[in-house]
């Protein structure tokens, strides 16, 4: 380990990661500091780990419903704490790889709690480390509810749901955002009693009304009590097993900011501008730490960016424009659509059923929908709402077709498959779509 680098990055998560290699392939000398394990919350805490409990769940779900297909499959009993032992291998082997990668570009891996001595240097265990940039990727940690603390057993949060070595017998879940949702269907899937208990009107506020309320309808489908409006849900925590508070993400702190006088907004944000400079000069923020929208991948474009422009000067802007948000529900539900969408006065919208899909009836998927707004008056699609099988994967064609801001076509389309449902959403919103029964409207 050197004491003096070109460049040191705080935080090994997809910001922190990016960061440090792509400063590396620009000739730079780079460390990381991580505190804990390599790959930051989305391998070890988020992403990756709920990825994996899906697929696991999703299996299951396949071996079920194999009769469908003319097989005579029967689920034997199954070991949770064997699924959570897979997980946790692969999570290892992924983190492996990480750091054979850094190896590969002589980035240190520094292990300890990084602090700020001044703009320069920071402070790790003891050892002084100077570097003439900075990029600060440390993350955030799961929020708590004033005056009802965690105890990682009773109360527990999204770190302690992930390691979870058995299915408890009934969870409540403080939150119907993105992380509540996932738990939930995940939970329930499992076998738990579950119930959401969310203060506002419906799970996952601010989302289209249409596509909330096909979610809401899928997780009672699997058995999932949704509570909204719902400002007293720990009155009833003494009748669950384990109380899960999914109450969103707050920073991580114990850096010494104000040693190096880097500004944070009243939440503890990192502020930065649109090259990913702190107001000092030298440092850099990505990520979550940064507070613009708590995705891997925006981050790991932020890490990137942000050790671009401190190599070699303040070149490149965020593009923020489009960025497609995911949500493991089973179903997934995927949502898609351009940042200045409310500017548009005159929009239309198309809705594709799934049970339309040839594709959908194949795989025996046939819950779900795509929805399409588009502007009237030029043609251009505005943006995507997929509840239904491979949402996932479907929603990031539609990001691109947002990003060429040009229409739909049909010969680009394979047929048959799930993605041209996007296709037939867009046609819909013209009143063109031949591939659903007619019905009587206005556009």
């Amino acid at each position: 380990m050197k004491n003096k680098y070109d460049i040191a990055v705080i935080g090994s998560g997809p910001a922190g990661f990016n960061a440090a290699v792509r400063a590396a392939r620009l000739g730079a000398s780079a460390a990381i500091i991580e505190k804990s394990d390599t790959g930051g919350t989305c391998l070890n805490r988020g992403c990756v780990p709920t990825k994996f409990f899906w697929q696991a769940l999703k299996t299951k779900q396949k071996i079920q419903k194999s009769y469908e297909y003319g097989f005579k499959a029967v689920l034997q009993s199954f070991s949770f704490a064997d699924i959570a032992a897979k997980k946790d291998k692969t999570v290892s082997n992924i983190r492996k790889g990480m750091e054979l990668i850094l190896s590969s570009y002589s980035i240190d891996i520094i292990k300890g709690e990084a602090c700020f001595k001044d703009k320069n240097a920071l402070v790790c265990g003891g050892a002084e480390i100077a570097a003439d940039k900075i990029v600060i990727a440390c993350g955030t940690r799961p929020a708590q509810i004033k005056n009802f603390a965690f105890d990682g057993v009773k109360i527990i949060n999204s770190d302690d749901f992930l390691n979870l070595k058995e299915i408890p017998k009934s969870v409540l879940i403080v939150g119907g955002g993105v992380i509540g949702v996932e738990a939930a269907a995940l939970l329930a899937g499992f076998g738990s009693r579950v119930a959401i208990a969310e203060c506002e009107s419906s799970i996952l506020s601010g989302s289209d009304a249409e596509f909330s309320a096909e979610i809401t309808k899928n997780l009672q489908r699997h058995g999932v009590e949704i509570f909204t409006s719902c400002l007293n849900a720990l009155d009833d925590a003494e009748k669950y097993d384990k109380v899960l508070i999914a109450a969103g993400r707050t920073p991580c702190g114990g850096l010494f900011l104000e040693k190096a006088g880097v500004e944070t907004d009243a939440k503890g944000f990192i502020k930065t501008d649109e090259f990913c400079m702190t107001n000092v000069e030298n440092i850099y923020a990505a990520g979550d730490i940064a507070g613009k929208n708590f995705l891997a991948f925006t981050a790991q474009n932020e890490g990137a960016t942000a050790a671009e422009n401190a190599i070699l000067g303040n070149k490149i802007k965020l593009n923020n424009e489009i960025i497609p948000s995911v949500i493991f529900s089973t179903p997934q539900a995927a949502l898609v659509k351009v940042k200045d969408y409310s500017n548009y006065k005159n929009v239309v919208f198309g809705k594709f059923p799934y049970t339309a899909s040839a594709r959908a009836f194949i795989e025996n998927e046939r819950s779900g929908f795509i929805k399409c707004a588009a502007d009237k008056d030029s043609g251009k699609p505005l943006g995507f709402w997929i509840v239904g099988a491979n949402a996932d994967e479907i929603i990031n064609a539609a990001a691109q077709i947002l990003k060429s801001g040009a229409g739909l076509s049909r010969e680009t389309f394979f047929h048959p498959s799930l993605s041209e449902g996007l296709f037939n959403a867009y046609e819909d919103a013209f009143g063109k779509c031949a591939e659903k029964a007619f019905s009587k409207r206005e556009n």
